[in-house]
């Protein structure tokens, strides 16, 4: 897939038409040679000007840059990327912790219902390893430590976004030295968030988003993290704070928790929903099935399309169904939201779904103990 971080996503083709229709006009009406070619000059100068104000002011005029900005590694599984990368959009993503205070999953439980889970999870430590092939297969890396972990997230992060064509990772935290901590516990409070704030705007002002995606600070049950990093991020949005354009804001969206948790079901003001079961003759399958496909990357992780299954059928958790949630998080002129860019911009047959290599562009600078 070809993209561009330059910001410039004017519809050439149809720009070029226009000149050329108003050129053929032009010689229609004017014979003299030196008058048709003063004012082929001067036309041709206004739909310039014209086409370089109607991207100026109108983000919505050619396709968009998305930039996702998540708490964990497999936090975008909440929505369906495939989306984006059907239609050829630039999307990068915005990795705030690691995950390295989680737990490696090894299996599925004989008796879930006894045990009280599905999972047999682990921490990092002697003996524990990733499975590459869930449910069963040859032990893979061994994960001793969290320092293991953060890099085996990253990993697994990092293959699930080639997949989908994501143009550029942004990872905020540094394996080994950690700027922001993963952890249910403590939620955000001990993250500084002037710093966070600080590389926030920096990564905005490469990416010229036209739609920021990030967790719904509003979910009634979700990862604290989740509703604190919404919560930093839509309050930067009121402030002004993540425009890339001046007078422009970009549409906020906030993902919605309803595959994992039943309050999350239940909707809220601003939710658009997009059906999961449809088939996407670019993608070469329905939006269900590349999720899947994407999300096979998290080995390591309960997201993991086999781990998840096993969750759901045992009624841990509620699973997908038939459609995509996500929510808008403040006033979104209708022809931005992202139902109506999705329904303006079709797919684009010439993209292709061969995995990519994102470009890394993390924002912290590694220390000589942190190899």
């Amino acid at each position: 897939m070809e993209r561009s971080h330059d910001g410039d996503r004017l519809d050439r083709r149809s720009h070029l038409d226009l000149k050329l229709r108003l050129a053929t006009w032009l010689r229609q009406h004017f014979r003299k040679r030196a008058q048709l070619a003063t004012l082929l000059l001067v036309a041709l100068s206004l739909v310039t000007v014209a086409c370089s104000g109607t991207q100026a002011n109108d983000p919505s005029a050619g396709p968009q840059a998305v930039l996702f900005i998540t708490a964990h590694p497999d936090d975008e599984t909440l929505f369906g990327l495939g989306r984006f990368a059907e239609r050829g959009w630039t999307v990068d993503i915005a990795l705030v912790t690691n995950g390295e205070s989680g737990q490696v999953v090894e299996a599925i439980r004989k008796n879930p219902k006894s045990d009280g889970e599905v999972l047999l999870e682990r921490p990092p430590g002697p003996g524990v390893r990733v499975v590459p092939n869930p449910p069963t297969g040859a032990n893979g890396s061994t994960i001793e430590s969290p320092v293991d972990l953060a890099n085996e997230r990253q990993r697994e992060f990092t293959d699930s976004m080639g997949k989908q064509g994501v143009s550029r990772i942004f990872f905020l935290s540094d394996p080994a030295h950690p700027q922001f901590e993963d952890s249910w516990d403590n939620g955000t409070r001990n993250w500084d968030t002037a710093l966070l704030q600080s590389e926030l705007m920096k990564i905005v002002e490469q990416v010229k988003p036209d739609v920021i995606i990030t967790l719904n600070p509003d979910e009634l049950w979700a990862h604290p993290q989740h509703q604190g990093l919404g919560t930093v991020v839509q309050s930067m949005w009121q402030d002004d704070e993540l425009n890339s354009r001046p007078g422009t804001r970009p549409a906020l969206y906030g993902l919605r928790e309803i595959g994992w948790y039943e309050k999350s079901q239940q909707p809220q003001p601003g939710d658009e929903q997009f059906d999961r079961s449809a088939y996407s003759p670019v993608l070469g399958k329905t939006y269900a099935d590349y999720w899947t496909w994407a999300t096979s990357s998290y080995v390591s992780q309960s997201s993991h399309p086999t781990w998840f299954a096993a969750r759901a059928s045992a009624g841990f958790l509620p699973g997908y169904g038939t459609v995509d949630v996500i929510r808008r998080l403040g006033d979104v002129p209708p022809a931005q939201t992202l139902t109506s860019l999705l329904d303006r911009y079709p797919p684009d047959s010439a993209m292709s779904d061969e995995p990519t290599t994102p470009e890394i562009g993390q924002v912290w600078k590694r220390t000589p103990t942190s190899e």
